[in-house]
């Protein structure tokens, strides 16, 4: 980048180059040295110093910063023009000449030369272009300055500078006015000095296409004086010319013109050569258009330039000709406009005025009025006055007039006040229709034209009154109109007599006369029942009059009797107002009570005297509520319950009898209800009762006691009174009850100091069971009691501990539980239709100690003593008492040797090590060995081992010759199954207990499936369903409840949730009269709606057993098909009379599956019974496909790890045995696990269970025996 300071050096130096670059070799040299001067002097130049920028103006070739070689200036504040004036100035301080240069003792001479050929190139109307040549113009490309001065009238108007390196400079002059004379100078400049100049003078163009109009154009209006004329009008225009255009007008144009009429017909035109123009002979009051109009040299016209003035105005003369014309009530004038200042009249004024008053004044444009509403016979003085626009009065015109004779309009009549027999009016005359003709008189008549009543003969009336005056206003007089009928309507008529004959009628008046008093009704009454009864009457014979209202006088006294208690009154008075009908129905009466009455009219003049007095009795009624009911409980009387009451208040007519109804209530239990009558017709008490003998334990009772009268068939409303009877000792148990729970002692789990036993659970018939308590004593020491005992939370009947019965040898009974214990949920254990308490004596081993750390009374589980026989009975506690179960005998096992205990378990250990030694060597497989030793039966052993297929039917076979061992293994299935029952929680809360089916059929927590949550509500993701493990040992079954109508949605949330594409349905809806399932599905062209899911049945194939119909749910925009299978012959708690149709239903069930990967829902009623059994036959036929070992008892046992009481009856799974049996004696069954064709319903070809059984040996029998 290069410096500002070198730069300006090097341009400098071009510029020296470019001044002598003419120049020839000699003055090159000569000047050589004053280059060298000048470098040296400029290169200390410094670069800060503050140079102005100065462009060149015009539009004149001027030399720039594009002319010097293209150079980057980012750095460089360069001033082109300073830089010069300094390089100028310094030569001309050396007199060093640009144009001729001479060597003088080592000095430079300056000499300035003129411009030459200074002329006008071009001249328009506001602009001239002038040319001259440069002083230099032998040398080219040489700076000069230049000065433009433009004088006009010896004024200067501009001065240009101007800065140009050509020898032929042309300049354009603008901003010139036109048709005017210039002279330019042009002066060379170099440094401070300037020439003396070259001028030339030139006139801009007149030849216009447009020019300016006049200036503040005015107007103003000479007075008389200086028109010297008193009728003249004139105006006096002035204006501006515009001064750029001023030299170039020739004349100015006036047009004249009155506003609204400016046509060519009506436009005056004047010229004239000054700034001002006067017009006279105008109208006054008028306003005239003026427009100037500047006319130039050229005869160019400019736009005009308008002003309006409004001559003055003048008082007009009075008007001519006035003249009034007489009429009815009215007066016409009319005149001619003024002679003088007609044009100035804005309006006429009429005043109109009598001897008496200023009657009338208007103003009015036009040249005549009708004056209406005058008075008719009267003189009047009319003045008409014209007015200018200055709202100044002119000259006034009078003239006198009056009205024609006229009979006056009819008199005006308002009804005062009217009487019974008499009407009072008043008459007027309005003000706008009398008139001063002198009045005569007034007649008033009144005909009748309705009678309003009845009972009456009507009469007319008429009077005339003498007037003889003129009409003085206001006129206002009465009259009165005599002798007329009572509450008649009138229509009064007027007529007014003056010196010009009679008015017209007058307008009717409607009057009616006042009512009159009437005379008193005739009352009856009708429609006589308990409390109402109908009033019916006639209107007064005489009836002057509207009636407003009846009364009515009513007077009682009830005939029944009324306990002291009661609040009832006996007697009394009624007065019924405000009646308007003809009749009147009393809603308020009383039963069997006696009334009089009697009833008056009222008219607007009064009321009538009162009517004869009438006497009627009320019907009796359903009496009221019995009063002052009681009900106790007599305790120390068996519990017999003592009912008190009263009489009915009221009792609305003769007891006859009263109705004792007994309804009682138990939760879970069938209401108690009974009823008592009794007849009381003969006796009047005021105090009734009634014993009630022994009632049912715990039951709320309520007590309804109604009142019966006589005559009355309905019985009175009751009143109630409740209890809540009392418990009493629970009941005796059930012997066979007690014979299904009791365990053979020597086969109960026990040990030396504790033994596992089940207690039963007691019948809550007598009372809700509160709590209970074991009671253990040594045999033969436990007698067993029932006592009654108020048991609470705070009291407990006393009975010795395990410690004072443990000092006494446990001769002594002592409780094994805490007080107030209850074995619910945890020790009750459910076997289908029986539940027990299980519990296990003597397992609590700190009991010991704990009752020697405390001298209070400790209830504990202590330990028992070995090789004891024990009784122990159940205490069950209602809260009235309590009550001891048969007795139960227990006993401990033995203390063993320890020694001998050792031998033989060593024993055993050699022989066993020495057997399979033996079965190694000699079968070379020890494996095989090892796995059959692990897995052998040992003997005594009830659990029952997988079995191969022959060993299988060799179970069978046993189970046929054994019938009691079927029983046996499922019994103690039951059992095992009791420690598998897992938590129950989520289907336990408040909010999922109404979507169980079953109470006591509950999903556990851990296996339960779970729904999606809606709207962050935790309990919708509740559904009684369980995962089930399958053959794989994965869950591949959903076993749940048929659907409930209110869980139908959930239901189906499950089957979309889950990608379900398989239902398997094993009930029928309805079955033995009880609903077992909602029907939850559509049938063939049907289709059912759950919120936003829908399902649509698209087909439905009907077979003997069961039915297959294929579904289409649809959720939004998704669909998916599921097949819905359906086993129809499979009765609740009950199995299918064959086993084929079940094999068959297995293996299409399977196929599907096979064909549509997922979880398969299956369900029956609870979900346990028939929904277990079809899955253990469905995993045990998978066992068969795959050759291996059948095991009936583990399958089922593992399907109730997941869902509680699986295949639940005994008849269930002893018909899974038939199923397999029969697969592995049909030999198509063994060769694949593929169904068969199975037919529809109308190709029977099943066998029934009686053939079967035939064809297969006595197997099925036997088995079905033990169902």
């Amino acid at each position: 980048m290069i410096s500002k300071k070198r730069l300006q050096l090097l341009l400098y130096i071009l510029r020296i180059f470019y001044v002598f670059g003419e120049e020839d070799t000699h003055e090159r040299n000569a000047n050589s040295g004053i280059i060298s001067n000048v470098i040296q002097e400029y290169s200390s130049f410094d670069k800060d110093e503050n140079l102005s920028n100065n462009k060149t103006e015009g539009d004149i070739n001027a030399l720039t910063k594009s002319s010097i070689p293209s150079e980057k200036y980012e750095d460089v504040e360069y001033d082109e023009w300073n830089f010069l004036q300094k390089f100028n100035n310094d030569l001309f301080e050396t007199r060093f000449d640009l144009c001729e240069q001479s060597n003088v003792s080592n000095r430079m001479v300056l000499e300035i030369e003129e411009v030459t050929r200074l002329k006008v190139e071009t001249v328009d109307t506001e602009r001239i272009l002038i040319s001259w040549m440069a002083p230099c113009s032998p040398i080219n490309n040489i700076l000069i300055n230049y000065t433009v001065e433009t004088y006009s009238n010896d004024e200067i108007k501009q001065s240009k500078d101007i800065t140009s390196t050509l020898s032929y400079i042309t300049y354009n002059i603008t901003g010139l006015n036109p048709c005017t004379s210039y002279t330019f100078k042009v002066f060379v400049i170099a440094g401070n000095n300037k020439s003396n100049g070259v001028n030339i003078t030139i006139e801009t163009s007149s030849n216009l296409t447009y020019i300016e109009g006049v200036k503040n154009l005015r107007t103003n209006e000479f007075n008389n004086v200086e028109i010297k004329d008193m009728n003249d009008i004139g105006v006096k225009l002035t204006w501006d010319p515009p001064e750029k255009y001023i030299k170039c007008i020739d004349y100015y144009k006036v047009i004249q013109c009155i506003k609204n009429s400016c046509n060519e017909n009506n436009t005056k035109v004047n010229v004239t050569n000054t700034t001002s123009y006067i017009t006279s002979g105008l109208e006054p009051c008028t306003e005239y258009i003026y427009t100037i109009k500047i006319i130039s040299s050229s005869s160019t016209e400019s736009t005009g330039t308008s002003i309006s003035h409004v001559t003055r105005i003048i008082t007009p003369s009075e008007p001519q000709s006035l003249k009034a014309e007489p009429g009815d009530f009215a007066l016409r004038i009319h005149w001619l406009p003024p002679m003088i200042g007609n044009q100035c009249v804005q309006k006429y004024c009429i005043t109109i005025s009598n001897m008496w008053l200023y009657f009338y004044n208007m103003c009015t444009t036009n040249t005549s009025v009708v004056i209406k509403d005058l008075h008719a016979c009267t003189s009047y003085i009319i003045h008409v006055i014209p007015v200018n626009k200055l709202s100044l009065n002119g000259t006034l015109a009078t003239i006198e007039g009056k009205t024609d004779k006229s009979i006056t309009e009819s008199p005006i009549l308002h009804a005062n006040k009217c009487g019974i027999y008499n009407i009072s009016m008043t008459w007027c005359i309005k003000k706008v229709s009398n008139n001063n003709c002198t009045l005569e008189s007034l007649i008033v008549m009144c005909n009748y034209v309705k009678i309003n009543g009845h009972g009456y003969t009507p009469k007319s009336g008429e009077i005339k009154k003498s007037l003889n005056k003129r009409i003085i206003l206001p006129m206002s007089e009465n009259i009165t109109v005599t002798d007329l009928s009572p509450y008649t309507t009138y229509s009064c008529q007027g007529i007014i007599v003056n010196e010009a004959g009679n008015s017209s009628l007058s307008e009717p008046v409607n009057v009616t006369t006042l009512e009159d008093i009437p005379s008193p009704p005739i009352l009856n009454v009708e429609n006589i029942t308990d409390t109402q009864f109908t009033f019916v009457w006639k209107n007064p014979k005489c009836l002057p009059g509207i009636v407003t209202q009846f009364e009515i006088i009513i007077t009682w006294n009830t005939l029944f009797e009324r306990p002291d208690w009661c609040t009832n009154d006996i007697f009394g008075n009624v007065t019924i107002r405000n009646i308007t009908n003809s009749s009147f129905k009393y809603l308020e009466g009383k039963p069997y009570t006696n009334y009089t009455a009697s009833i008056k009219a009222r008219t607007a003049a009064g009321w009538s005297n009162d009517s004869t007095l009438i006497t009627f009795l009320t019907l009796p009624k359903v009496p009221g509520i019995v009063s002052n009911i009681s009900c106790v409980i007599k305790e120390n009387e068996n519990n017999v319950v003592n009912l008190t009451w009263g009489l009915p208040c009221p009792l609305n007519g003769k007891i006859e009898s009263f109705s004792v109804l007994v309804h009682g209530t138990r939760k879970g239990y069938n209401p108690h209800t009974f009823s008592v009558k009794k007849n009381y017709s003969n006796i009047v008490e005021k105090t009734y009762s009634m014993y009630l003998s022994p009632l049912k334990p715990e039951y709320n009772y309520t007590f309804n006691i109604s009142a019966k009268v006589s005559d009355v068939e309905t019985w009175g409303l009751s009143a109630s009174c409740d209890i809540s009877y009392p418990a009493e000792i629970p009941p005796e148990l059930n012997e066979e009850y007690i014979k299904s729970i009791s365990i053979d002692p020597y086969k109960a789990r026990r040990s030396t100091t504790s033994v596992t036993i089940l207690l039963p659970l007691f019948s809550d018939d007598n009372g809700t069971i509160k709590y209970y308590a074991i009671m253990i004593s040594r045999k033969g020491f436990n007698v067993g009691s029932k006592t009654k005992f108020k048991v609470t939370e705070q009291t407990w009947p006393n009975t010795s501990s395990w410690e004072e019965s443990m000092n006494n040898d446990f001769s002594i009974v002592y409780q094994a539980t805490g007080s107030h214990w209850s074995p619910f949920p945890n020790y009750v254990v459910n076997y289908g239709h029986i539940k027990a308490v299980k519990y296990v004596l003597g397992e609590d081993t700190a009991c010991k100690e704990i009752s020697s750390n405390t001298d209070e009374q400790l209830y504990c589980n202590g330990p028992l003593k070995s090789d004891t026989w024990y009784d122990v009975r159940m205490r069950a506690f209602t809260s009235e008492g309590f009550r001891d179960s048969p007795v139960f005998s227990i006993k401990t096992n033995a203390e063993l040797n320890v020694g001998v205990v050792i031998g033989i378990v060593l024993g055993i250990l050699f022989l066993g090590i020495l057997t399979t030694m033996m079965l190694l060597v000699r079968r070379c497989s020890p494996y095989t060995i090892f796995r059959q030793v692990l897995n052998s039966d040992m003997p005594g052993s009830p659990l029952p081992t997988p079995f191969t297929r022959k060993k299988f039917l060799a179970h069978c076979q046993e189970l046929i010759d054994n019938p009691g061992k079927l029983s046996n293994e499922f019994r103690l299935l039951q059992t095992l199954s009791v420690d598998l029952q897992m938590p129950t929680n989520t289907a336990c809360l408040q909010a999922n207990r109404k979507k169980n089916r079953y109470s006591d059929i509950l999903p556990y927590d851990f296996s339960r499936v779970k729904l999606e949550v809606i709207d962050n509500d935790p309990n919708t993701d509740y559904i009684n369903a369980s995962f089930i493990k399958g053959y794989s040992g994965e869950d591949e079954y959903i076993a749940c409840q048929g659907p409930k109508e209110d869980t139908i949605y959930d239901f189906w949330r499950m089957i979309d949730q889950y990608e379900i594409n398989i239902i398997v349905m094993l009930t029928q809806l309805v079955e033995k009269g009880k609903i077992k399932c909602h029907q939850y599905y559509p049938t063939i062209r049907e289709t059912f709606g759950y919120e936003n899911i829908t399902i649509r049945c698209t087909s439905e194939l009907d077979f003997r057993t069961y039915t297959q119909r294929t579904l289409i749910l649809q959720k939004e925009n998704k669909k998916k098909t599921i097949t819905h299978l359906h086993f129809k012959d499979w009765p609740d708690h009950d199995v299918p009379e064959d086993f084929d149709s079940m094999i068959n239903f297995c293996q299409i069930m399977r196929r599907n599956i096979g064909t549509n990967k997922g979880f398969v829902v299956i369900h029956c009623s609870a979900g346990i019974g028939r929904t277990g059994t079809l899955i253990a036959i469905d995993i045990l036929l998978q066992y068969l496909r795959d050759n291996r070992k059948l095991d009936v008892f583990g399958t089922v046992y593992r399907l109730r790890h997941h869902r509680i009481n699986m295949v639940q009856r005994e008849s269930q799974y002893t018909y899974i045995y038939n199923c397999i049996m029969q697969v592995l004696k049909n030999p198509y069954f063994l060769k694949t696990y593929k169904p068969p064709p199975v037919d529809p319903m109308y190709d029977n070809n099943s066998k029934s269970a009686s053939e079967t059984t035939n064809s297969d040996g006595s197997l099925t029998v036997n088995l079905e025996t033990c169902m």
